[in-house]
């Protein structure tokens, strides 16, 4: 039993996989489309029906005629799907649909047999594939036809040239014809109506993305507003004092200092926000890894922040081996790593010690920026957590917002990042990378990475 489920389940995958192939993707076709794409590949089914229902019964004529319009209907799929000419495939499609059905009317006994239901079911199919504007004429259309031929009809009864060869032929025709009718009617209806639904969901869904990227939008320029006053308030500060007060080469000193470390600060917001504002580096995304020195990576960003940090009174190490080399993108590793270390300095007091370590486990480069600082509250670590998994969410200040770059970046890099903090305690926060040689090497061990 469990078997028999399985083999279903994977055939309805199937045909649901190729099924969606025929309409056409969502992103590529408008919903007009695909629902046009659907009433060829039905209207190419119901052919097949009715050349095989031909040839059981004997008329042969008609089955001459849909043999020959079975490879054209195809054919108007062919331009709509793949050439893109959905307006030109609209109009070849009705004119050589009303044409089939006129003929089949008068070689399928006019009145007395099916044919008028398939007009019916013609004029439903056009409704729900043409566009609103030719509604009009799509009606009148088709009431001008069907009424031509039951008055030609009327007027001259030799117009019908064949009909049944008896009863039970022309009850299993119209009985089936309206069985056809009425389940082509159902599907379109459930295909018309399931498609609206999720285009209403993706409209929602594209609502709300609208509205998280306002909210991101408030979030940058919350953080931009904040971050830029602090240097130029200090500086105007600076120049305040430096013209009311004589100062000493301490106090002078002291006062650079800070200056200095907020203007190091708002360079490292500039610079996240232009790589935010200008890169497409996604989880995944194709980025050019090589090998590279670690030391060299990352000797501007010790360059710049030990001059802050020993103003500060902060012991900044780097316990990093000189020779090491991994195998990443050296860029989008020391943004990282100079992420870390701003935010250690940013928020470490006086003689705090700060270090970049390094450790080999199996087959990973762990690399943590440790600080004796203050810590991390609980409610803080809650914060940065849903800032990694919903973007800018919680970012009301430039710390949080290169938390969000590093996070980007680490995936983009196949890494992984983590923190651990207790109020007093301290704060570590570790890149882990895989080791490897080459793409492929690294792309065996991701999945192991995100496992750890």
């Amino acid at each position: 039993m469990f078997k028999c489920n399985a083999l279903i389940n994977k055939i309805h995958r199937f045909i649901s996989k190729y099924w969606q192939y025929l309409q056409g993707d969502s992103d590529l076709f408008s919903l007009q489309s695909r629902i046009y794409h659907f009433a060829c590949t039905a209207t190419t089914l119901v052919m097949l029906y009715v050349f095989a229902f031909s040839l059981f019964t004997g008329l042969i004529a008609e089955a001459a005629i849909t043999a020959v319009l079975i490879p054209f209907q195809i054919f108007l799929y062919y331009l709509s799907r793949f050439r893109e000419r959905t307006t030109l495939s609209f109009n070849l499609y009705m004119t050589v649909i009303y044409i089939f059905f006129i003929a089949s009317y008068r070689i399928g006994a006019g009145i007395s047999g099916s044919t008028l239901l398939s007009f019916g079911l013609v004029y439903f199919l056009s409704l729900t594939i043409g566009p609103r504007k030719q509604y009009l004429v799509l009606t009148v259309a088709n009431i001008v036809i069907v009424g031509g031929l039951l008055v030609t009809e009327y007027l001259h009864p030799e117009f019908v040239v064949a009909g049944y060869a008896n009863t039970e032929q022309r009850f299993i025709d119209i009985g089936s014809t309206y069985i056809v009718s009425v389940v082509v009617i159902l599907i379109t209806l459930g295909y018309i109506i399931g498609s609206y639904r999720a285009e209403r969901e993706k409209a929602e869904q594209r609502a709300m993305l609208l509205d998280e990227l306002h909210e991101e939008k408030a979030r940058l320029i919350s953080v931009i507003s904040h971050d830029y006053q602090t240097p130029l308030i200090s500086l105007k500060k600076y120049l305040e004092i430096l013209g009311s007060y004589e100062l000493s080469q301490d106090e002078r000193k002291m006062l650079e200092a800070e200056l200095s470390h907020s203007v190091v600060n708002t360079q490292n917001l500039l610079l996240n926000l232009l790589a935010i504002t200008n890169g497409n580096i996604e989880p995944g995304s194709d980025v050019a890894r090589q090998d590279f020195k670690v030391s060299d990576a990352i000797d501007e960003t010790f360059r710049v922040y030990s001059g802050i940090a020993k103003e500060k009174g902060i012991s900044l190490n780097s316990e990093i081996p000189e020779h090491l080399t991994v195998y990443s993108e050296p860029n989008l590793f020391s943004v990282v790593i100079r992420n870390f270390i701003n935010n250690a300095v940013k928020y470490s007091g006086k003689n705090s010690t700060i270090t970049l370590s390094y450790s080999g486990i199996d087959t990973f480069h762990e690399f943590c920026v440790a600080d004796n600082g203050p810590g991390i509250s609980k409610n803080a670590q809650q914060a940065i957590i849903e800032s990694w998994e919903n973007k800018f969410r919680n970012t009301s200040r430039s710390g949080g917002l290169g938390l969000v770059l590093a996070k980007k970046y680490a995936d983009a890099i196949h890494g992984k990042i983590s923190f651990a903090s207790s109020p007093g305690a301290g704060t570590k926060f570790y890149l882990r990378i895989p080791v490897a040689t080459s793409d492929i090497e690294q792309a065996d061990q991701l999945s192991a990475l995100h496992q750890v």
